[in-house]
């Protein structure tokens, strides 16, 4: 069985008009999709298909990028505490 992940358009940065909130929204989801595919990989090397876990690390790095992109963007755009 293999795992379909969606590869996260690319994109060079999270969009500034998101609430800090929806940033960490955000990166969570693209946590949850980074942690899927580690889980794929893991399933594929002990399937021996190392070609296809490969493919699914990069798609789970690009998830990890898309996340702390978001977690940044998330930091910019927190107001000053008080």
């Amino acid at each position: 069985m293999t795992f379909e992940t969606k590869t996260p358009a690319a994109h060079t940065a999270a969009p500034t008009v998101l609430k800090p909130e929806q940033h960490h929204s955000k990166a969570a989801e693209h946590l949850e999709l980074a942690a899927k595919s580690h889980k794929e990989v893991a399933k594929l090397i002990s399937a021996n298909d190392h070609t296809g876990a490969q493919a699914h690390v990069k798609v789970a790095q690009e998830h990890l990028m898309h996340a702390q992109t978001h977690a940044q963007a998330a930091k910019k755009a927190m107001p000053a505490a008080k």
